[in-house]
């Protein structure tokens, strides 16, 4: 098997450009491609943690109906920060929902929030 790390995370999206803020304003990921040359009709944007682009969110537009069905209906991401109370306290002042504050856990500090569409993601740090 040579499969050794996942590229690409989709996250159907209602409006790209209203994503794009989101992610960039409220969790500061980068653009690390926005190109719609590439296939007509279709707006490729994917964006990643600052200063690291291994692992890329792709900011998809949902045309079908089968694709909108799919908006805010991502698995848990778990997202991994330097200090999860210090992000957490950050995001929740910007107004992103909280579901699970930021808790002490065997594997460190951790807290669940969800995107604008209601994708769900667990941030999780080092103890304190």
């Amino acid at each position: 098997m040579t499969i050794n790390r996942v590229s690409h995370i989709t996250v159907f999206v209602a409006d790209q450009d209203e994503a794009l803020a989101w992610y960039q304003d409220k969790l500061g990921f980068e653009v690390v491609m926005d190109n719609s040359d590439v296939v007509p009709n279709l707006r490729w944007l994917t964006v990643a943690p600052a200063g690291n682009d291994a692992t890329q969110f792709v900011l998809h537009l949902a045309h079908s109906a089968a694709d909108k069905s799919r908006i805010g209906s991502n698995l848990m991401t778990v997202l991994s920060c330097d200090d999860c109370v210090a992000d957490m306290q950050r995001l929740e002042s910007l107004g992103v929902e909280i579901v699970d504050p930021v808790t002490e856990v065997p594997w460190g500090m951790s807290g669940i929030i969800r995107d604008l569409y209601g994708n769900p993601y667990n941030l999780v740090g080092p103890k304190r």
